[in-house]
């Protein structure tokens, strides 16, 4: 089995996107019966035409893994290079700034080798964040962002509740962007944990990306059980501060969950569009 040894926590500050020039195909539109209203799930050959036309004129060999977990086992995946397979997660339907109908699609993209898809305890996944319309009645392809690593990763696969996660934080994250974020926690080898914010930009034009916000805190409770007054533990809460910017500040407040009088600290995150990143201000 190939390891990969790669450290999220340590890949976190590094956003790359790749943003590309998507044709627009006219495709059918399934939909997708829920327990409380109809949603529209975009069906896998509209994905793969739209965003990976080679796996439709490129015969590959498809190897099946094996030894798959549950988390693989429960979606679909399609060869997208020789030693590539991608899985694709159920539609995530909003609504952009101005009301419209968006969907996003996240094809989560694993190395095989052997027949085997790379497993170790910090070995982690990328990501191509797939966006869509509707017109004429037909998925479009609007907008993507392809092998996004800056997301939370471990044991070789996106965090269980990930999508989750989105779903619930979607909101608007500048004046005509939509986005969202996710908490994601880390634990070393020693017992130490680290926390980390991350946000999924979501624009219908111009750069769509999953980058790091900052700390969510940590804790050095268990690394230090035997020596409790050594001991550090830091949570926090994030608020999205809505004003008139492109891309809207956020604002995290950490709490020391130690010395329980110790007051609040807070920190202001803003997006820097030139290098693509949150840069931290500390604020009084």
């Amino acid at each position: 089995m190939i390891m990969k040894t790669k450290n999220p926590i340590l890949a976190v500050v590094t956003a790359l996107c790749l943003i590309s020039a998507n044709p627009c195909h006219a495709l059918p539109i399934d939909h997708q019966s829920a327990t409380q209203a109809p949603t529209l799930s975009i069906p896998q050959d509209t994905i793969l035409k739209t965003a990976y036309p080679k796996t439709q004129t490129e015969a590959m060999a498809y190897m099946e893994p094996e030894n798959l977990d549950d988390y693989f086992k429960a979606l679909p995946a399609h060869q997208l290079e020789q030693n590539v397979l991608g899985f694709i997660h159920p539609t995530i339907q909003f609504n952009n700034i101005q009301g419209e109908a968006r969907y996003l699609v996240i094809v989560e993209k694993v190395n095989i080798y052997d027949g085997y898809i790379q497993s170790c305890r910090a070995c982690s996944s990328t990501a191509d964040l797939l966006l869509y319309t509707i017109k004429d009645g037909q998925f479009v392809l609007l907008n993507s962002a392809r092998n996004q690593d800056s997301i939370p990763a471990g044991n070789g696969h996106l965090r269980h509740d990930f999508t989750e996660q989105l779903k619930k934080n979607m909101q608007a994250f500048g004046k005509n962007m939509m986005g969202s974020y996710v908490k994601a926690s880390f634990t070393g080898a020693g017992g130490q944990e680290e926390s980390l914010w991350y946000a999924v930009l979501l624009p219908d034009t111009g750069k769509l990306q999953a980058l790091a916000i900052g700390s969510a805190g940590g804790s050095t409770e268990s690394f230090f059980a035997d020596r409790p007054h050594l001991a550090s533990s830091t949570s926090s809460s994030l608020k999205v501060i809505h004003n008139d910017a492109d891309y809207y500040p956020v604002e995290v407040t950490y709490i020391d969950n130690i010395n329980t009088k110790t007051k609040p600290v807070k920190s202001r995150f803003t997006y820097q569009p030139k290098n693509s990143e949150y840069v931290e201000t500390k604020l009084k």
